[in-house]
């Protein structure tokens, strides 16, 4: 059972790969739904019992959204499946309360772990998850800090999972920024897992600081020759500023033709800026491999939520 999730390595390998083969398993639940929904074989109201799904795990149970950063899938997917879970769900961010005016961090969890039962927080700096952890007893997930996205990572293995059949063994190739929090939630993975090949393509200056078992090959080229899996992200994170000199460097890493021929399957996390990181083109190739992606992330945190101590 799931106590806290800050970062992958809070997992063991047992915990991280069943959680992958549970996403897989609701996701697959849900596409098979749908499609009988649209061939009138079933009632239009979707039953979360279809879903082999315990719509009561969090019956009477309250999460806190606490985000300082804006979302769009990781949000709206996880308040998703606190109501599929038979949960209820409040958003907050730093502008509704107190801590905008300045209340310790402390007092604020404090306070907050007498009123819900677990909560998903979106922020600025790593060590404010670290600090909810330490001074609280509710459940604190990490949908993303400037440090690790482990749940981004748990739903993208699970789609490599279900379009390829097993994320064993697959060479998996990042083309970018290696420094950034997805980047790095890619070694936790394989830290954990150890089961697959992680290879960074990034300029010189832009390597993972962190872990081992991966490998950096500047040239891009040459990174994504048998590649199963080619994932990018965008250049600058939330909360970076833009810079002309680390763009012209990043150009070089532009997910394009010339990199795909390799490649079962291209991956981007989104919010994409196509023509940029990833070309107008190979997304529009790639759009429904994407779009699964994103879709994925339902199905991931259903399988977290299903697995908190609450």
């Amino acid at each position: 059972m799931i106590k806290r999730l800050l970062t992958l390595e809070d997992l063991s390998k047992t915990e991280l790969a069943e959680l992958i083969d549970r996403a897989v398993e609701i996701f697959k639940a849900i596409k098979s739904q749908s499609s009988n929904t649209k061939k009138g074989t079933k009632k239009t109201r979707k039953r979360e019992n279809d879903l082999n799904i315990d719509s009561e795990k969090l019956k009477n149970k309250v999460g806190m959204i606490y985000f300082e950063k804006p979302s769009t899938r990781t949000r709206i997917s996880f308040e998703t499946a606190i109501y599929k879970l038979g949960g209820k769900v409040i958003y907050s961010s730093t502008q509704d309360t107190q801590i905008s005016r300045g209340e310790d961090l402390r007092d604020f969890i404090k306070v907050v772990e007498g009123y819900v039962d677990f909560a998903i927080c979106r922020v600025n700096s790593h060590k404010t998850l670290e600090v909810f952890a330490e001074n609280s007893q509710i459940p604190i997930i990490n949908a993303l800090s400037d440090l690790s996205h482990p749940t981004q990572i748990i739903s993208d293995l699970a789609t490599i999972k279900f379009l390829l059949g097993t994320y064993e063994g697959r060479k998996i190739v990042f083309l970018g920024d290696a420094k950034n929090n997805v980047a790095r939630s890619w070694i936790e993975a394989l830290l954990v897992l150890g089961n697959f090949q992680l290879v960074f393509s990034c300029p010189p200056g832009y390597e993972p600081d962190f872990g081992s078992g991966y490998s950096v090959e500047h040239d891009p080229q040459k990174a994504v020759q048998k590649a199963d899996v080619i994932y990018t992200d965008v250049w600058f994170s939330m909360g970076q500023d833009y810079s002309e000199e680390k763009e012209k460097k990043m150009v070089a890493y532009r997910v394009d033709r010339s990199k795909i021929s390799d490649a079962k399957i291209v991956m981007h996390c989104l919010p994409a800026h196509k023509g940029k990181e990833i070309s107008e083109e190979i997304f529009s190739m790639y759009e429904d491999v994407i779009f699964t992606q994103s879709h994925m992330k339902l199905a991931a945190a259903i399988a977290i939520l299903e697995n908190l101590e609450v």
